[in-house]
């Protein structure tokens, strides 16, 4: 009889340590199911107007600029993948890769006959932006940032269009891979407004200004070139 009444107590006895356990588990099991939302997923879609800046080479030969002075700016496109995570709780880590584009144009009259010439330069790199941006705000976001764009030259294309005094037409295209630089930096600046949307998704809006630090052609060619930018670029965002 003092056996069973020993079992009887001792199986009360786990009966309710596990009550116990399984009520003080509980929380941590729902807490651990709790995530940080702040970091995001983006695809940004950039419009930049990209601006030529041409000195001499004095290093090799002092070349007169000559009619490359009258190059403009050219609109190119450029288009990022990337995540921005949280540091602290306003300073923010955005990093991803981008197909980067940078041009000039460059058009010509004649005054007395029907000649023309003109032609547009791009020159496109795989990129890797890396900023960090002060951010606050919750559904309706407010960002500013600064940082670096290492770039890895893909391919540089001139088209040609010119017609002779006779107004027959011409056009050529020109690829001219060894004249550039393999690598090149860039400084990356950007601001805008972040909207959240419910069901994870929003939007963004940016204003981008870049500017190159290194020279875009090899060391032994006529010029150094540089490219700056300035545009907007509009962004799908994901919550993590």
């Amino acid at each position: 009889m003092k056996s069973l009444l020993l079992l009887l107590v001792l199986a009360y006895h786990l009966s309710v340590q596990a009550q116990i356990i399984s009520t003080t588990t509980e929380p941590v099991a729902k807490k651990s199911k709790s995530r940080d939302t702040s970091s995001i997923l983006y695809v940004d879609f950039q419009r930049l107007n990209s601006h030529p800046n041409l000195v001499q080479n004095t290093n090799f030969l002092s070349i007169p600029l000559g009619e490359r002075a009258n190059e403009t700016s050219l609109k190119t496109w450029s288009y990022q993948f990337g995540l921005c995570s949280p540091l602290t709780k306003h300073l923010y880590f955005d990093g991803g890769l981008a197909l980067v584009q940078a041009g000039e144009q460059y058009s010509w009259n004649s005054n007395s006959t029907d000649s023309s010439y003109r032609y547009t330069t791009k020159y496109r790199y795989f990129g890797m932006p890396l900023q960090v941006k002060y951010q606050t705000g919750k559904d309706f976001v407010f960002f500013i940032g600064a940082g670096v764009l290492p770039q890895l030259f893909q391919s540089y294309e001139q088209a040609i269009n010119w017609t002779d005094s006779l107004g027959n037409a011409g056009k050529q295209t020109i690829n001219d891979e060894s004249m550039c630089q393999s690598f090149v930096l860039s400084a990356l600046a950007s601001t805008g407004i972040q909207l959240n949307f419910q069901g994870n998704y929003g939007l963004r809006f940016s204003v981008y200004y870049r500017y190159q630090l290194t020279n875009s052609y090899g060391p032994y060619q006529y010029f150094k070139h540089y490219s700056s930018g300035l545009g907007g670029g509009i962004a799908l965002t994901r919550k993590l």
